[in-house]
């Protein structure tokens, strides 16, 4: 799957495509139970929040200015813009790892801002 990765400002360096498998993360609900003295349960349900998604990504290292231009935004932005087949998301980069066989890019989705 084709993703791409921006600066949210004006880089000349700040863009990159990449062909990576792309983990998009779960649809999670913020939930909690609490168990009573009866017996039952008390459910507290706030939604669902892209904001609670983190994405994956995982390629080959071929091109060594993306790794660079990755490894750059991971280094000096606090957020970058993320577009994939599920949307296009605000996200902080969380971990980047590039290895010889595999790079892997962990984000935390601030939000959607995709439709």
């Amino acid at each position: 799957m084709l993703i791409t990765i921006s600066t949210p400002t004006f880089d000349l360096s700040g863009y990159v495509e990449i062909d990576a498998d792309m983990d998009t993360g779960a649809r999670r609900r913020r939930v909690n139970r609490v168990a009573t003295l009866d017996g039952g349960a008390v459910f507290n349900d706030f939604g669902s929040t892209d904001a609670d998604r983190t994405m994956t990504a995982t390629w080959e290292p071929t091109d060594a200015e993306i790794e660079s231009a990755v490894d750059r935004m991971a280094s000096l932005y606090q957020r970058v813009i993320v577009s994939c087949r599920a949307g296009v998301f605000s996200a902080a980069i969380e971990s980047y790892k590039p290895t010889p066989d595999t790079s892997t890019l962990t984000l935390l989705v601030s939000e959607k801002l995709s439709a």
